[in-house]
Parts: structure tokens; sequence; C-alpha cells
């Protein structure tokens, strides 16, 4: 940009002073865009491809959040044209917290929007160096202001150990700066003359400089409790080290009177235990429970779990929280958990999540001997006591695993249900590829009156099947149950196989495989059977013949009746034989597993789900029947499926009473009048198309508020009937039926529920609502006419 043009040597200049420039452009409509030197990018740590775009995002986004508000105010000042300074603190992406001072204006003669230019360098040293001497005199002040609660306050330097004295009273006297030149040798001597006796070990230890400096890696503060004996009675002090936030350098040694803090917690710790019996009662699901002072981390056991104390050796003495969740999470806690618990368990997550809550669980597992032993920890706030908390270990194994195992379940239903339903597609598609050839064809033949509905029938025929096939799949009920109840009709299996014939020939055609359809030696054509099962088994076992069967082999589909063994059944033998690809021994035993292939579709140029023929063969056995299958790779494959049917007893009485019962019922619609009420206009067109053709006269409505305004506006018996949609706009279908029975309590106008939701809880709330029958979508015209007969009369 020429804006940061610059002689080599100014450039040089600036740089050796650490001092980067910057360019910012904000116009409308445009993303602000910075750029920048080398110099500039080098502060931040940034490539110099960095896009304008980004670098602006970066510089912005990067400032630490105390800063931002004073950052954000120096880029205000800039665009209203004010020279303006700034220092804050920048994350660098390597090196952390980094200083920035930024000095800049706004250039005027950029006329397109806003232009900012300015420099940068970096102040981290000198900030840093300023806060170092603000914490030497916040120490100072802090000395001043706690001298009576502490007796000594000591800033030490670890590197040479040698040491400031803020406040020294009480039992450790003042140490000589000037003539001790070690601190850690000079406290050592002047804590042995007074600390109680059986104290000075644990002291002594503590005072030893290179095992402070240990704990002080791991903590930021550690701290021994102990008593000196003054005046002839023992007084207990706390000696405590804490790192600086100033230096690594250096650390604070306290010492401090906590007499009247361990007197109350010796009284607590009584009081503890005169009502650790009731407690006790009150516990019996916990294990282990624990009264914690997370001020020290102290704690009193009131009860322990025997599982802890046999797998930790130990546990019942150990007299600090912290000291046993670590023992814990290091032996037995599980390791996947190990680093979850830690995080869970740290002392301020605690404090935090009681103080809101009230109550916190956290919840893991042990490992033992191998098994996974689910655990939890509920931490309980005291109410009555700052920073004290009930921890209560008790084990959850059992109701886990017990959840565990129903989600387990649960999540299996719904695998299966998803899969079932995503692989259906395959029974799905056979009738609706008849369906649509037979639609074109009757497209082609449009001029050709009988061949148009020869073509028009078979489709109807396979949209049918569809239809059917579709309702059981979103049957949930009888999937969850892995039934389907048979619903035995009389059937005239040579009528059955003339329907059924067109659609598995038009499969094989499509294909160029040879289709062969034979029947005979039937003596009883008339049966009761399940006749869409009976398709759906033809249909699958078919398909899968003329899908694996190449082009010019041929499929051949055999029909008779063999003897029966069973009196009054007829016993009929289905044979289906192909020159497919056949199938090896191996996988015949597993062929009617749910979605067992051979072959991936990548090698046998094959799609499907793998479950047409598992769910073929729970039909057949529904049926109480058997299916047969003889492969051979190469060769091809034959299956005799053989169902038992109950031959009808009087078969033309049957045939009679069908025709008769549609002529007795014959009812002329000329003159009824119908109002649709139908949001969609493709199920209206359809809707009058029917009605009309049968004499009806029709009227409409958009949704149930207009039809509601036509019932008050004409009345109710201005109409003979009602059609019903359930989900459309503004109104719906039983909010509407309800306003019109409750308009018109005395008159009951028919109304039937026509809806695209077929399952029976939405009948029972179509009836529910005040309708009369129920409909489902797609329309069936005889099952519509039957409605219509019903109410329609004269």
């Amino acid at each position: 940009m020429n804006c940061l043009e610059s002689s080599e040597l100014t450039r040089a200049i600036l740089s050796s002073a650490g001092i980067g420039l910057w360019m910012i452009e904000l116009d409308e409509g445009k993303p602000p865009r910075m750029y920048a030197d080398k110099a500039f990018l080098l502060i931040l740590g940034l490539p110099e491809e960095t896009l304008p775009e980004d670098l602006y995002n970066l510089w912005c986004n990067n400032v630490d959040l105390s800063y931002y508000e004073g950052f954000a105010e120096f880029v205000d000042q800039l665009s209203r044209g004010s020279m303006s300074e700034v220092e804050y603190a920048w994350n660098h992406q390597s090196r952390g917290v980094i200083f920035l001072k930024n000095y800049g204006g706004r250039n005027n003669e950029y006329t397109r929007g806003v232009r900012l230019e300015g420099c940068c360098m970096e102040v981290t040293e000198q900030v840093e160096f300023k806060m170092h001497l603000r914490e030497l005199d916040q120490y100072s002040d802090i000395a001043n202001t706690l001298g009576d609660g502490f007796d000594s306050i000591y800033y030490v330097d670890i590197n040479d150990n040698s040491f400031i004295e803020f406040n020294a009273q009480g039992a450790v006297k003042t140490l000589d700066a000037e003539n001790c030149k070690n601190f850690f040798e000079g406290l050592e001597q002047i804590l042995e003359k007074t600390v109680y006796r059986d104290d000075w070990n644990a002291v002594k230890d503590f005072v030893n400089k290179d095992r402070m400096l240990h704990g002080l890696e791991n903590d930021r503060t550690v701290s021994v409790s102990f008593r000196f004996f003054i005046d002839g009675q023992l007084v207990f002090y706390r000696l405590k080290a804490a790192k600086t936030p100033d230096s690594d350098n250096h650390i604070v040694v306290t010492l401090e009177n906590v007499n009247e803090e361990e007197l109350a917690k010796a009284e607590r710790k009584a009081a503890a235990n005169r009502d650790m019996a009731v407690i006790s009662g009150l516990s019996d699901d916990f294990g282990c429970v624990v009264y914690v002072d997370y001020e020290t981390l102290s704690e009193v056991l009131y009860r322990y779990d025997p599982l802890f104390e046999k797998l930790v050796p130990g546990w019942s003495k150990i007299d600090n929280f912290g000291k046993r969740l670590d023992v814990l999470v290091n032996t037995i806690v599980h390791p996947g958990d190990r680093e979850a618990f830690c995080a869970a368990t740290e002392p301020s997550k605690v404090l935090d999540a009681v103080e809101r809550e009230h109550i916190y669980f956290v919840n893991f597992r042990l490992q033992v001997d191998g098994e996974d032993i689910y655990y939890q920890i509920k931490f309980v706030k005291d109410e009555n006591s700052k920073n004290h908390v009930i921890a209560g270990f008790h084990s959850v194994d059992a109701e886990t695993k017990r959840e565990m195992a129903s989600l387990e379940k649960a999540e299996l239903a719904n695998k299966a249900k998803s899969a079932f339903l995503f692989n259906m597609s395959h029974d799905i598609r056979t009738p609706l590829n008849a369906m649509i050839g037979f639609t074109d064809m009757a497209v082609k033949n449009i001029d050709d009156k009988a061949k148009a509905l020869d073509c028009l029938s078979k489709s109807k025929l396979s949209s049918e099947h569809l239809l059917s096939l579709i309702n059981d799949v979103l049957d949930m009920s009888r999937i969850e149950s892995g039934k389907v109840e048979l619903d035995l009709n009389p059937v005239d299996l040579d009528e059955n196989g003339e329907d059924l014939v067109p659609m598995l020939k038009s499969l094989a055609e499509k294909k160029n495989v040879h289709f062969e359809f034979n029947r005979h030696d039937i003596q009883n054509r008339y049966v009761y059977v399940d006749f869409l099962r009976m398709n759906q088994v033809l249909i699958n076992v078919v398909s899968n013949a003329v899908k694996y069967t190449p082009s010019g082999g041929s499929v051949v589909v055999d029909i008779c009746q063999v003897p029966s063994q069973r009196e009054g059944y007829g016993l009929y033998q289905f044979v289906i034989k192909d020159t497919g690809i056949g199938m090896s021994p191996e996988y015949q035993q597993h062929l009617f597993d749910e979605f067992s292939r051979e072959r991936t579709s990548t090698v046998s140029k094959q799609q499907g789900t793998g479950l047409g023929l598992a769910i073929t063969k729970r039909i057949v056995d529904m049926m109480e029947g058997s299916i047969d299958v003889e492969s051979k790779v190469g060769v091809g494959s034959s299956f005799t499926i053989r169902i038992p049917m109950r031959i009808q007893e009087n078969p033309e009485d049957v045939e009679q009473m069908r025709f008769a019962h549609s002529e007795q019922e014959s009812v002329s619609f000329e003159g009824f009048r119908v109002l649709v009420v139908e949001d969609n206009e493709l199920n209206l067109e359809i809707s009058k198309d029917i009605l009309e053709s049968a004499g009806v006269i029709v009227e409409s409505a958009s949704d149930g508020s207009v039809a509601v305004e036509c019932l008050r506006e004409k009345g109710p018996d201005y109409y003979d009937c009602i059609l019903m949609d359930i989900q459309m706009p503004v109104m719906d279908g039983f909010e509407a039926t309800r306003a019109i029975r409750k308009m018109f309590p005395e008159k009951r106008v028919p109304i039937i529920a026509l809806s695209a939701n077929a399952f029976d809880e939405d009948r029972r709330k179509s009836l529910e609502a005040g309708m009369d029958g129920h409909l489902a979508k797609p329309v069936v015209i005889a099952q519509l006419e039957d409605a219509l007969k019903k109410y329609l009369r004269h």
C-alpha cells in the first residue's frame, strides 16, 4: 500500500526500534481491512501473507478482554478524527500475553471511507517491570493492613535465600536480615526454640527449602499446623508458603495464630462425633460420608465404605480430603475417568457448584479386578458454615447399569426401526416402478383407448399394493411388536394370478428377462388367504430372481395344488426358478437373515436392502407355510414356497353375495350437496371429480374457518355431508368440527374426515372431535362411495 511505503533506511530504523506501521480502511459495504509492514507482523507473530481482512480480525479478536473497552475507545477516537494512543494486553499465539502500545490518527485525505494510520510497539518488559514494583508496594500495604492477623510476613528470594520482613511479633521475633543471610536456616533456628516438641519434626520438614519448593510445584500454597508452648499453654499456629504472581523467583511465607480456628475445629469434630450415630442412620445409602473444610481440605470422616478400605489400605486413617481424592484417583478410579474426576472435584469447582445449586454430583467408575463399578460423590453445602461441604460416596452401579441396558435396548430398537424403514425401499420400489411404467405406456397410447385403459388398470393395481405396503411400514406398533396380523379374505387364486402377472412380467421385460407364469392342477381355487401378504411374498421372490438374472435369462413361476394332510385346507405350492447368478452353500445358511447379501453392490451391480427375503420368511411362517431354496453359483436358484389355505365351502355364494351386495347398495347421489374442506388444490380437484361424476353438487372451502362461516351463513340443512381435511392453515379440521357441532347442537350434519393421517389414533381423534367417519388419503373411490352411501340417503 502507498501509505505504508517508506525508504529502506526509515524501515530499518523503525524495525530496529521495535516499531511497526499499520493502516486500516473502513469502507461502507466492505469488510474492514488492515495493512501492515513486516515489523508490525513480526510483533504480532503473524506471517507476511496474512490477508488484510484476516489481519484486522486477528488484531481485534486477540485483544485481552480486560483491556477491550479502552481498545475500542481508541479506535473510536481515531475514527472521529482525534489523535490517540492506547496500551493494552494482546494474546500472542506462541508467547502468551504481551503488551502493546499504539499511536495513530485518521487520514482525512482518504475519501472512499475511513482510513486510520498509526504505529505499534511492544512494551511488555516495561509493563511487567511496573507491575513488579506495584506488587512490592502491595505486599507492603497488605502486610501493614494485616499486621494484626499475622505474626510474621516474609518476602523471600529463593535464588539467594534473602528476604524482606514486613512484620514480626508474637511467638517469633524479628529475623535480622543483615546478620541472617539464609531465610530458611534462620527461620528453623528461631522456631526450634518455641515449637512444641511433638510437632517439631513436621515443622522442621516444612521449613526445609527443597521440600517446600517441591510442594509448591504442585500447589499454589502449602502449609503446616502446629503448636507453640506459650506461658504454660499450647497455642495453635499455621505456617504457610505461597507462590507470588509477580515472579517465579520469590515466595511469601506467613506465620498466623490459628488457635481459635483449631479450637473451633476441635469443637466441631466433637459435635460431629456426637451426631455420627444420627448421620449414620440417615446415610445408609452412602458407604462413605465426609465433612470437609474447604479452606484447608481437613475433614471429619463419619463412615467409610469397606470396599475402599479393602482396596485402598489406610483409607479410614486419611484426614485430608484432598489427599483422599488423590489416593482414590491414583488407585482404583478408572483410568479413562481420572482426568475428568480431577477436574470435577477441584476445590473451586466444588465450592462454586454447591454455592449455586446447593447440591453437586460427580459420577465416575471404579475399576476393580477388571470390572467397572459405577460410583457417585454427592456434595452438599453446609448452610451454617462457610466453605464447609458434606461429601457422600455411594455406589450407583445397579441403577446405572439398568439405565444403560434400557438405553441400549432403546437405541437398538430405534436402529432396527430406522434400518427397517430405510431398507424397505426395495419392496416399495417394485410396485412403484410398475406404476410409473404403465403410466408412461398409457400416455404413449392415449389414442388407443383399450391399451391406455389396460395400462391404467395395471398401474392402479400396483398403486394399491404400494399403498398397502406403505401402511404396513408406517404402522410402528406392528413393527415394534415384530409381527403383522394376517387379514384373511375370500380370494379367487385364478383372478389373483391374473392381477399379479402384469406387474411381474413388466419387471422382467424391463431387464430383457424371459418371464413365464404357469398355473395347473388347482382343484380348489377359492380360498381364504391374506392375498396382500401372499402377493408380497411372490413379488419379493420374483423381483429378487429378476434382479439377479442377467439379460437373456429366464424366470419361471409355477403354481399348483399339492396333497394336504389338513382337513378343510388346500396346500398350494409356488416354485420360482431362475437362471441367475446363484448362491454359495455358505450364504444359503444366512439367506433369510435380516440385511444379508452375499455380494456387495459394487460386485453384483445390484442395489438392495437385504431385507426382502427376511420379510418373506417371516410372512410365510405366519401363514404356517414353508420356504426352501436350491441354488448353485453360475447356474441359478429355485425357491419352493408352500402355503396352506382354508378352502371356501360355498365360493359361488361368496361371489354372488359380494356382487349382490354391491347391486343392493346401489344409491343415486344425484342432487346431493357436499362441502369439501381442503387446502390442497390437487386433492380438491380429485375429490370434486369423483363426486361430480357421481352427480353430487360440490362446494369447497380452503380451510376450517371458511367452512365454519359457510355453515353459519347457509345453515345446517344446506349441506348433506361435509368432507373435512385435518391439517389446514388458519383452522384445522378438528377445531372446525368442534365449532360446527357447538354452533348446531340439535342438528348433526354428517362430517367425514378425509386426511393423510391414517393411524388408528388419528381415526380416534377424528371421532373424539365430533366427526362421523375417517377416510385415509389417497382417496380410494370404493371407500368414498361406501361412506357416502351411509350418509347420503333421502
